[in-house]
């Protein structure tokens, strides 16, 4: 006769946080490389931080927090949510520590049930998993196999960079990539290659012409979101004064801007083409030049120069 055990007592924890993140270049789900402390908004937070840790999905596990020390316990179910609501807003921030992302951080009400939603700006393709949490590429990240770049330095005037502008590309009206720029102005944005545009085919056949893989390029155009004034610097003990830590929700939630084409700052910069297998560099035209540019890196200036939202 097989005897069955006895429960006397079960005993479960329950997590306030649970945070998954992925590649807005790419989609894939990055559940490794990133550190995330979570601190309360109204406590000193290098003394009062929580690290979210991965577990064997990818998703970033908060297993305590400070000022929800009573919280674990319990068992998850609905009565239990129900007299555990958001009641207490956290800070999260977020560093890769392989350098391949931006760091950011956001604001959030614990606890949270279930894996925490991501809400705002739509992501980038090619991901559509809008309750994930998008990483932006970092600006001295290396390009990735099948994928296009563009990359500028982007600045209100030589002094002083547009720190946390975010830049979207698109191409044929659907938005196919998005940056953000670090503190010092230097944006990268990372997607996947387009396809290959050729000519159509007509009759005859042989008064058809196809462009050759190395002639293809790509029409894109470019939008700029830029105001100075909602950038949030984090109080972290382990990040410098000069150095700012954006809320992403903020950052991502800017207004248009304008994008300079030359550094007079008369001409729009709304168009820019992309070429097969080569990185596409954004700069604005010197002073005196005039459209089109003169072939060779000495017609252009090293940065692109943009105005900020009014």
């Amino acid at each position: 006769m097989t005897v069955m055990p006895q429960i006397i007592e079960s005993f479960s924890l329950v997590a306030p946080l649970g945070l998954c993140f992925h590649d807005a270049a790419t989609g894939e789900r990055i559940g490794d490389g990133l550190h995330v402390e979570v601190y309360p908004v109204s406590q000193i937070p290098w003394k009062k931080r929580n690290k979210a840790v991965p577990n064997r999905i990818g998703v970033y596990v908060l297993h305590n927090a400070y000022g929800l020390e009573n919280f674990p316990f319990g068992k998850g179910d609905e009565d239990f949510w129900q007299n555990n609501p958001p009641n207490k807003a956290y800070i999260v921030e977020v560093t890769d520590q392989l350098k391949r992302f931006q760091s950011f951080q956001f604001t959030v009400e614990l606890p949270v049930r279930g894996v925490y939603q991501w809400e705002g700006v739509p992501v980038s393709s090619p991901s559509n998993n809008l309750f994930s949490i998008p990483l932006y590429s970092a600006p001295t990240r290396l390009p990735l196999a099948g994928m296009s770049v563009i990359r500028a330095s982007l600045f209100e005037t030589d002094e002083k960079p547009a720190s946390f502008a975010v830049l979207e590309a698109r191409f044929e009206g659907n938005l196919i990539a998005r940056g953000i720029a670090d503190g010092n102005g230097r944006i990268a944005l990372i997607f996947p290659s387009l396809s290959p545009q050729n000519n159509p085919i007509v009759s005859p056949p042989a008064q058809a012409t196809r462009i050759s893989l190395a002639e293809q390029k790509w029409d894109l155009d470019l939008t700029l979101k830029y105001q100075p004034n909602v950038f949030v610097s984090s109080p972290s003990a382990s990040v410098s004064d000069e150095e700012k830590l954006p809320d992403l929700k903020l950052v991502l939630a800017q207004a248009k801007a304008t994008l300079w084409a030359n550094t007079e700052k008369t001409e729009e910069f709304t168009t820019a083409v992309l070429r097969f297998g080569k990185e596409l560099i954004l700069r604005s035209r010197p002073a005196g030049v005039v459209s089109p540019m003169p072939a060779g890196e000495t017609a252009l200036s090293s940065n692109v120069y943009v105005s900020p939202a009014i």
